[in-house]
């Protein structure tokens, strides 16, 4: 098996990694966080308390793999050693390598890896799926899945998963520090609060811990639309650590929202003076930049966020967005193109080079093959799902009538 970070802590799959691990949030995120509703998770499972009795998962005798299994697994890896541009086969090899044996476990972990790693999460859950079905012990490929369900927009999928786990282990706090976050993230807010009090009381000393037990409180606090509660929790937070460039960023979101908007550029820009390549509050800043119309000072925050971070496809995306506002179509496409150099399959790249080429070049032969690259690699859930078929659809007729004018 590939010795990768599962999606989410810190591997190659996770960008930007910040958001995953401390659930830090942008403002280019709210319009999606708002469509999650309350009464998704609340009936759901709940993690055991950390007193309870654990609920020990054990691990699978894994079976003899298959010979000709094995030499199309070794074959990939071997692919995947020479760099992106191999990739694509790479995962034809690991997906030979399911077929001729459908319990070869790594292969299938693997080929979840290799998906997430391009950015089409919905696909990479399926594989890891199939791979934690053959080994219910592996924690890194639950990680990995429940990680790869979040980022695809199915947060309550993560946060029932997260949740199993720590039934089995309810002293890990890394698990439950991710299961608060798929719970806010899928809108169960009243159980995120629950899991976030018994995070606070399991840190017990521990100051890293606490501060992020009190960082969630106030981003649950902000989704409530409780904003003094939520500046109080933060400030809270920055009191056992004033250099936390993720408490700075989350302050700022609710200084927004209490319409503070200098206070909320300050936190921001305190944010990013702390983790120079803490992308979040850079993304943060343009946004404010790109409502009051300055997208050449969006611009050039977001390039300074990809010169900081250059592996996060989501700040190759925004820096494109800006670029379009601002008439720089050409630097918009090579925006959007580097972002899928970083992850294939990026969903948004896909959909606004897709939005560019249609609207702004005039190339429909191009909008489409971009607009079916989004459906292929976009979760089912996706909101742009139903914009981009029915752009397809217009294509498709338009180039049509074009055809059989030329008859």
């Amino acid at each position: 098996m590939i010795d990768r970070c599962a999606p989410g802590n810190g591997g190659p799959s996770t960008a930007p990694r910040a958001r995953l691990c401390v659930g830090a949030i942008s403002l280019a995120s709210l319009a999606s966080l708002a469509l999650a509703s309350i009464s998704q998770l609340g009936c759901g499972h709940h993690a055991v308390a950390p007193g309870a009795v654990p609920k020990p998962i054990a691990a699978a005798v894994l079976p003899q793999v298959r010979l000709e299994a094995r030499t199309e697994f070794e074959t990939a890896l071997r692919l995947l050693k020479l760099g992106k541009d191999q990739q694509l086969e790479a995962r034809v090899h690991l997906q030979r390598a399911t077929e001729f044996d459908p319990r070869f476990f790594e292969a299938w972990h693997d080929l979840g890896w290799l998906d997430a790693s391009r950015g089409n999460f919905a696909r990479a859950a399926v594989s890891f799926r199939k791979a934690l079905d053959i080994q219910p012990g592996s924690r890194e490929t639950a990680m990995a899945l429940a990680e790869s369900w979040r980022r695809a927009g199915s947060a309550h999928k993560a946060a029932q998963l997260y949740g199993e786990r720590l039934a089995a282990d309810p002293q890990d706090m890394e698990l439950r520090n991710r299961y608060i976050q798929a719970l806010r993230d899928g809108g169960a807010l009243e159980d995120a609060l629950r899991e976030t009090k018994i995070a606070l009381g399991q840190a017990g000393e521990n100051a890293a811990q606490t501060v992020l037990a009190y960082n969630s409180l106030g981003l649950i606090f902000y989704k409530m639309e409780k904003l003094e509660l939520a500046e109080t929790a933060l400030r809270k937070a920055l009191e056992l650590d004033g250099r936390s460039p993720f408490v700075w960023n989350n302050l700022g979101l609710v200084a927004f929202a209490r319409g503070r908007d200098q206070e909320a550029f300050l936190d921001f820009q305190r944010a990013s003076d702390l983790d120079p390549r803490y992308v979040e509050a850079r993304l943060n800043k343009a946004i404010i930049f790109m409502d009051c119309g300055d997208y050449k000072r969006a611009r050039a925050e977001l390039q300074r966020a990809v010169e900081a971070s250059p592996g996060d496809a989501a700040a190759y995306v925004a820096l494109g967005v800006a670029a379009r506002g601002d008439g720089k179509l050409d630097e918009s496409r090579r925006a959007y193109e580097k972002a899928l150099e970083v992850e294939p399959e990026h969903a948004p790249a896909l959909y606004d080079l897709g939005i560019l080429y249609m609207d702004f070049d005039k190339d429909p032969v191009k909008a489409r093959a971009f607009f079916a690259q989004f459906l292929a690699s976009a979760d089912d859930d996706d909101l742009r799902r139903k914009d981009a078929t029915q752009r397809v659809q217009e294509l498709a007729a338009t180039s049509k009538s074009a055809e059989e004018r030329k008859k």
